[in-house]
């Protein structure tokens, strides 16, 4: 099974911020100071040396860092217990994304990040021309966890531990108005795999729910929810979607739909539950994309009640250009 990557960038924090992120996607970064292991970074809270680089993306690189502590003209190493307090630096080289992405998780600073399975965030440091985000140190990615799993199927266990976690963080999300807008497999990390802990990562979307007008284009083609797709009204059910697709996959260790483009991912979705009601897809913005109310039909999947006259257009119809939009 192939698992993909998808990075987005932002923009502007007085306009739309959602809009302006997806808008900046591709966009160069600033060039930054070149890191290596055992590069300082100097933050308002200590200083971090790089031990490892986890992995980076086209926000720049995630290092692995160990802490230290400027005073008194010395430089000591911070203790936990005996052990060197270790941390995630997620280090942004377009200096107005690492901005965005802190607004986001200023968002959510009002939860309590343990009790509601949310990546927990200690500092923002500006340096040489870099943003540097300081997290708590997690462990794998479920993406990562899948493919060394091979793509098999996961036991029940993980998957009602990871709904019951993600329901809560969702819930708690919920309940300040903020839209995650990008959950995916390599967005949820083991925060302990022996106790089965779970939570909720990279924010850089995340906006409040009354910045999701009609037509934003969010999520990875695999989990993007139907009402994305259609250009429906959006809330936090593109979240739910998004963590339902996420069990599935898990559970089954593979995705439940095909996603090359987003009409193969209608198609497959009106193959199991049906199409749309008629009400809804009359007020879908995208809906002469996928469906038509004339020729050039399958019959089928045609509505299941003959009084409805909308029909998922075929794959060979010339109304469907290049299949959809491929993400």
């Amino acid at each position: 099974c192939v698992l993909e990557l998808c990075y987005y960038c932002s923009n502007d924090l007085k306009k739309n911020r959602l809009k302006e992120k997806m808008s900046r996607k591709g966009n160069k970064q600033t060039e930054a100071v070149e890191l290596r292991v055992g590069s300082e970074l100097v933050g308002s809270k200590g200083v971090y040396i790089v031990k490892e680089f986890l992995g980076e993306g086209g926000f720049g690189k995630v290092a692995k860092c160990s802490k230290l502590w400027r005073g008194f003209g010395k430089v000591a190493r911070c203790t936990k217990l005996g052990s060197p307090e270790i941390y995630a630096i997620k280090i942004i080289t377009n200096v107005q994304e690492g901005k965005e992405e802190f607004e986001s998780m200023k968002l959510i600073q009002v939860l309590d990040p343990d009790e509601n399975h949310l990546m927990k965030m200690y500092e923002c440091f500006s340096f040489q021309n870099v943003i540097c985000l300081v997290y708590e140190i997690l462990e794998e990615s479920l993406e990562d966890f899948l493919i060394k799993n091979e793509c098999k199927a996961t036991p029940l266990t993980y998957v009602r531990a990871l709904a019951q976690q993600m329901f809560q963080a969702l819930k708690a999300l919920k309940s300040i108005g903020v839209v995650h807008c990008d959950i995916k497999l390599d967005n949820i990390m083991f925060a302990d795999k022996n106790s089965l802990k779970f939570k909720l990562i990279d924010f850089g979307l995340a906006v409040e729910s009354k910045e999701l007008p009609i037509g934003t284009e969010i999520q990875v083609t695999r989990f993007r929810a139907p009402e994305v797709i259609l250009g429906l009204p959006l809330d936090e059910s593109v979240d739910m979607w998004a963590l339902g697709m996420v069990l599935a996959c898990v559970y089954f260790g593979n995705y439940p739909f095909p996603s090359r483009t987003e009409y193969e991912t209608i198609r497959a979705m009106v193959q199991i539950f049906g199409l749309p009601e008629a009400d809804v897809l009359n007020r879908a913005k995208n809906k002469d994309t996928f469906f038509t109310r004339d020729n050039g039909y399958d019959d089928i999947i045609s509505a299941p009640n003959s009084s409805c006259c909308w029909r998922c257009l075929s794959p060979l119809s010339s109304d469907v250009p290049n299949f959809g939009r491929a993400v």
